[in-house]
């Protein structure tokens, strides 16, 4: 493979600091790359939506969202984010009949989202609401209850709330030791199979290099975080961050599989495989 072959690649990723911690090695010139990469930095269901119209070459994906553009795109191997012993959570202000409740949902294409339609009560009303603003949306009464994803997982005690349904629990009871799917990548089909190496390649040495230069690679995440707190965002890369990271291998494909057969079975996606690179 002739690895210094310019081509230009849109990559698309959310500011979390999972993705940023992983895109570092790439965008702040820390390792060759074979080909030239422009980033794009948006919110998870923004992207998610997005990818309906093939927008990027390469974007972050929800687990959920990529059932909606498995025509225009396949899952990359590499920078995927997987819960091994944590996942979104339900937060309230008290214990509640989540059956009866309005719920906050940080999107209706995360995987955040479908997890707790395969394991949850189903509630009264879903309501769609940005990640972040979730816990003011609890406590200013506009919901009862609501899913919480990124960094407000490691915050929500101090605003008050308590954890009412813990989602990795019942994946646990479901899946064993399995991984929680989360967060993705996907690359365009279109893509000839040169272009697809070449971007593994760059990406999972870019990986590899956040993992070796942690510190550094921590304090790049933070330009995009919503918290000053360094400690904060470290514990959050070290829980999706992992050698999952780097290729999900045969570990991610079960839990994959595991994932889309329960939804399929509830009758809330169809069944499908995915595509992986």
């Amino acid at each position: 493979m002739n690895i210094f072959v310019n081509m230009r690649i849109m990559v698309a990723h959310t500011p979390d600091p999972d993705d940023a911690f992983m895109f570092y090695g790439m965008f702040e010139g820390k390792i060759r790359t074979s080909n030239q990469y422009e980033q794009v930095i948006k919110d998870i269901e923004t992207l998610n939506k997005e990818s309906k119209e093939g927008k990027y070459e390469v974007t972050a994906i929800s687990a959920n969202g990529y059932v909606q553009v498995r025509d225009l795109y396949k899952l990359t191997r590499s920078g995927a984010s997987f819960g091994i012993s944590y996942g979104p959570i339900v937060v309230a202000r008290n214990e509640i009949d989540l059956s009866k409740s309005r719920m906050g949902v940080p999107g209706f294409m995360t995987s955040s989202y479908l997890l707790y339609r395969m394991f949850g009560p189903e509630a009264k009303e879903y309501v769609e609401i940005k990640f972040d603003e979730i816990p003011d949306a609890i406590l200013t009464g506009k919901v009862d209850a609501g899913i919480l994803i990124h960094d407000e997982q490691l915050t929500f005690q101090k605003r008050g709330l308590k954890e009412v349904f813990d989602i990795y629990s019942a994946w646990k009871s479901y899946a064993g030791n399995l991984p929680i799917p989360l967060g993705f990548n996907a690359i365009r089909k279109d893509l000839d199979e040169d272009t697809v190496n070449k971007f593994l390649y760059d990406f999972e040495r870019s990986i590899r290099y956040a993992m070796a230069h942690e510190e550094e690679a921590v304090k790049y995440a933070m330009k995009y975080a919503r918290y000053t707190d360094l400690d904060l965002e470290r514990r959050f890369v070290r829980m999706y961050v992992n050698e999952l990271s780097i290729d999900f291998g045969d570990t991610g494909r079960k839990a994959l599989e595991l994932y889309y057969n329960r939804a399929a079975g509830k009758g809330l996606i169809p069944p499908f495989k995915p595509e992986i690179v």
